[in-house]
């Protein structure tokens, strides 16, 4: 993402008069463009996954769901947006901290505080932006490790090094599932309909991508941390928003493979 780009912003509220308000707040900044707006649950869910997001303003109190609950399946779909939680109350802020909030605002909005997480926003992204831009695993001499991965509209020639990680994406009762590569731009390439996980790993090589569970395999140049106690597979910055968690059987499988002490 190039730093100079527009932050792209979507607010969901249930009370409009607070949304209003929000976005006309917003309009200040002219480094934000706000795509979306949503008072209702199921209107919430589509634009949340619909639109290229970078920040989404979210109140945690809803009708139906919450704002945590919202957030919790968007975020099991592979959305990697950050999230500020704004609300009337403040007895959500450490489980907004829990579920890696970028900041939590109190309503009424306060022009200086939306000012200043606007800023601290606008420096992670120009962070990470560096960050993205600079391969984290370079190949002999730094060249790059070109690789033809088999997608639904031919040969896709990609560098290894770009590769995030693989899913498998559920395709509901009436499509199969199928897997799909997520790139460290966060695009993705639908793989071809007959890629199993056992090929996937045979043809990245087991040494540089983990198999973490049933419907996810990682490059390992970008796994920071696996925590035991909860099964979370914690990815480096700026790839930390990520939710992945390993499974029993390949945990046990890691700590094998890996615990020399």
């Amino acid at each position: 993402m190039n730093p100079s780009e527009k932050i792209r912003v979507a607010i969901i509220d249930d009370n409009k008069e607070f949304l209003e308000s929000l976005k006309k707040h917003l309009l200040f900044f002219p480094k934000v463009e706000i795509c979306g707006t949503a008072s209702q649950y199921k209107q919430a869910k589509d634009l949340l996954l619909n639109k290229n997001l970078d920040l989404v303003f979210l109140d945690i109190e809803m009708p139906c769901k919450n704002g945590f609950e919202l957030l919790d399946e968007v975020r099991k779909k592979g959305s990697t947006f950050s999230v500020i939680f704004y609300t009337a109350y403040d007895k959500y802020m450490i489980q907004a901290l829990r579920e890696s909030a970028f900041d939590y605002i109190l309503k009424p909005i306060n022009m200086e505080e939306l000012k200043n997480a606007i800023e601290r926003f606008k420096a992670q992204r120009n962070e990470s932006t560096s960050l993205t831009q600079l391969p984290l695993y370079q190949g002999i001499q730094g060249m790059p490790e070109i690789i033809a991965l088999p997608s639904n509209l031919g040969l896709k020639f990609i560098d290894k090094n770009r590769i995030l990680l693989f899913r498998c994406i559920n395709g509901g009762l009436l499509e199969k599932s199928s897997w799909e590569v997520l790139l460290t731009d966060y695009t993705t390439l639908k793989l071809g309909a007959n890629t199993t996980a056992d090929r996937i790993v045979q043809l990245m090589n087991k040494d540089r991508f983990l198999q973490i569970n049933q419907s996810c395999i990682i490059n390992l140049n970008y796994l920071n941390m696996v925590e035991y106690k909860t099964r979370s597979c914690l990815l480096i910055p700026p790839f930390n928003n990520l939710e992945l968690t390993v499974s029993r059987t390949h945990l046990s499988k890691l700590r094998e493979d890996f615990e020399v002490f």
